[in-house]
């Protein structure tokens, strides 16, 4: 049996030299976005001879009609897009970014439903002897994005020390395995911070203004059901006084096995004031103080009754007039 890898690469002629086969190969699909969203798909080619800078060649292919290529966009032929996607390759709704000289990436910028289909990647022939892989296709799959995280917009008012708690619901696409990111974030004039986070990973962190009181247990994220995520912070500061909102991110693993933001979301704020608390009067206190300057204002009109005269000032004069300035202070 034939070793089909090593007749892929290599083919050996009767005087010894080797000849490269070229191969070009795209993104592994089926790669899953959805509607409304910016989806790149890579395309690389491999084995060619020379140092020469390579074209691409990008087409579609509908799932309802397999064998019919539309033409796409291209790096070397600008004749040839087919009319059906002039407009959107014209206002760079659809565009190739070239990464190499033997790599690209096929952008859309707002990827549509009608967009779902088969994308073939081929690049065009610069060798003396024609041998290789020319072409290779993958699947794209568009859903549209449901994705949604809910709290009402809202003002409470706490007092240092107290504690708060607020929720967030979520609703996501359930026709893909997908894994959630939760952060709530808190909006000052200072700037905005993440207060507590969980990853798609299943992993619990917090920004640095956040971190020491979540190590501290003053923090807690909390998922109640498969939809429902509760924020609390014990022992409310001054700091935490702002906007407070909730920010969902779905994510896709792809082939790759690489994770792929699908969408993010947030919700509307809460507005959260917080104020210091307000100390009691003590009436036995203050009823003690308006004693204590009603006599001292007795004593100052009697002082000021002996002090006054229009004779020169004498030692006792100057004495009095000592003990009222001692009065005041």
């Amino acid at each position: 049996m034939y070793n089909a890898p090593l007749l892929a690469f290599l083919l050996f002629t009767f005087d010894g030299v080797v000849i490269s086969q070229r191969v070009v190969e795209t993104q592994k699909g089926p790669l899953i976005r959805v509607e409304g969203s910016h989806v790149t798909i890579s395309c690389k080619v491999t084995g060619y001879e020379g140092n020469v800078k390579q074209n691409f060649h990008w087409s579609f292919y509908l799932p309802t009609m397999p064998n019919v290529e539309l033409q796409i966009v291209s790096t070397g032929d600008p004749h040839f897009t087919y009319a059906v996607y002039r407009h959107r390759v014209k206002t760079k709704d659809i565009y190739i970014e070239r990464t190499s000289r033997d790599s690209v990436f096929l952008h859309i910028s707002k990827l549509q439903l009608r967009d779902q289909g088969e994308y073939e990647c081929y690049t065009p022939s610069t060798e003396s002897t024609y041998y290789g892989i020319y072409s290779d296709k993958t699947n794209l799959t568009v859903v549209p994005d449901i994705l949604q995280a809910r709290m009402p917009a809202q003002q409470i008012s706490k007092t240092i020390g107290d504690s708060l708690r607020l929720s967030c619901d979520v609703t996501k696409q359930n026709y893909h395995h997908t894994h959630l990111s939760v952060s709530w974030m808190l909006e000052t004039q200072k700037g905005t911070f993440e207060i507590i986070s969980l990853s798609k990973d299943f992993i619990l962190q917090s920004s640095d203004a956040f971190r020491h009181r979540l190590e501290a247990g003053g923090l807690h994220l909390d998922r109640i059901g498969p939809s429902t995520f509760n924020l609390t912070i014990l022992y409310l500061q001054l700091s935490d006084q702002g906007k407070i909102y909730c920010q969902m991110t779905e994510w896709i693993q792809d082939l790759d096995k690489s994770w792929y933001p699908l969408s993010t979301k947030h919700t509307e704020s809460t507005e959260v004031f917080v104020i210091g608390k307000q100390q009691k009067s003590d009436p036995i206190s203050v009823a003690s103080e308006t004693n204590e300057t009603v006599e001292i204002q007795r004593i100052i009109l009697h002082a000021s009754s002996l002090c006054s005269g229009s004779e020169p000032a004498t030692v006792l004069q100057k004495v009095c007039f000592l003990v009222i300035l001692l009065l005041l202070i």
